[in-house]
């Protein structure tokens, strides 16, 4: 889904568009519980762990699944699995860069694949409001910097469904500086809940450090990928945010070519932007790469474990 957040969504005060939209949000919950209501979730002969988010986009699930297969690769024949969705090839291709990946239109049928090829742990790159399926651990990504947003659920606010859900979660990721009133707020859901914080160090920042940007990107949370450039102290002049997943046209990047031509400027995106490039496009634009660290990764991996065995 190609989607430009608005402002509001973000805003500490109450807009007025949230209150009018209130509405849209009502309807939508209602078949939320409807779906829970009728839905039989499937188990599996496979332990899955599922990576999800309720905050729509930017939270950091496919670098936390990325992160999560590469710890526990030595003590499962592991696979990730992948909803087959049309405007997110870049993230199935960031994920295949790392691990073995199974996607198609319909995630039981993926982990289904899995069984039948011998693999002992499916990790799910979103999935977590899928009712189809009975998850083994279910992990909820949030970002420090954004939240909960105003804390309405789409279209008044960000959220996917109720925060009430986080009950139905084993571990929260939140990826950012240490934030004791999300903590607070999440465990006021689920008080025994494990809660992990993870950070992105940006790969080969020197290199960066010594060119004058102008950066762009489409991705779930433009302004925390700015941010970090910001804290590497990476010069930018300029930059400019797309919709997350947008699918960049030949004159969207002739025009950022030609703007950085004329001001003496290089072009800098994100690893899932690049990958959105044609080859033809991909000239003369550098990507930056991140790397995404976890506090405690050895107490996560016995946690999983620990739950695997149970």
């Amino acid at each position: 889904m190609n989607l430009n957040k608005p402002a509001f969504w973000d805003s500490k005060q109450v807009s007025l568009w949230a209150i009018l939209l209130l509405p849209i949000t009502a309807l939508y919950c209602l078949i939320l519980a409807a779906r829970r209501v009728i839905k039989n979730p499937k188990k599996f002969n496979i332990k899955t762990i599922c990576i999800g988010n309720i905050y729509l986009g930017g939270t950091g699930k496919t670098p936390l699944t990325i992160k999560m297969a590469s710890l526990l690769e030595s003590k499962f024949n592991l696979v990730i699995v992948k909803k087959e969705y049309t405007d997110q090839k870049d993230e199935i291709a960031m994920l295949r860069q790392s691990c073995k990946v199974i996607t198609h239109k319909s995630r039981i049928s993926a982990i289904e694949q899995a069984v039948n090829e011998n693999y002992n742990l499916a990790i799910m790159d979103d999935g977590f409001q899928d009712e189809d399926i009975k998850k083994d651990i279910s992990i909820l990504c949030f970002s420090s910097a954004q939240s909960v947003g105003n804390g309405f659920i789409i279209p008044s606010g960000p959220l996917r469904e109720s925060l009430d859900r986080i009950k139905c979660s084993d571990i929260v990721f939140i990826n950012g500086d240490l934030n004791p009133d999300l903590e607070k707020k999440i465990k006021s859901y689920k008080q025994d809940i494990k809660i992990f914080y993870s950070a992105y160090h940006l790969l080969n920042a020197n290199y960066f450090k010594v060119k004058n940007y102008f950066v762009f990107s489409g991705i779930g949370n433009n302004i925390n990928f700015l941010n970090l450039l910001k804290k590497n102290k990476i010069n930018i002049s300029g930059y400019k945010f797309f919709p997350d997943h947008y699918e960049y046209s030949d004159h969207d990047i002739d025009e950022l070519k030609n703007y950085a031509l004329k001001n003496k400027l290089h072009l800098l995106t994100t690893e899932k932007d690049y990958l959105r490039l044609s080859e033809n496009n991909k000239k003369n634009i550098e990507c930056s790469k991140i790397q995404l660290i976890i506090n405690d990764e050895e107490k996560l991996v016995k946690q999983i474990v620990s739950y695997e065995n149970n």
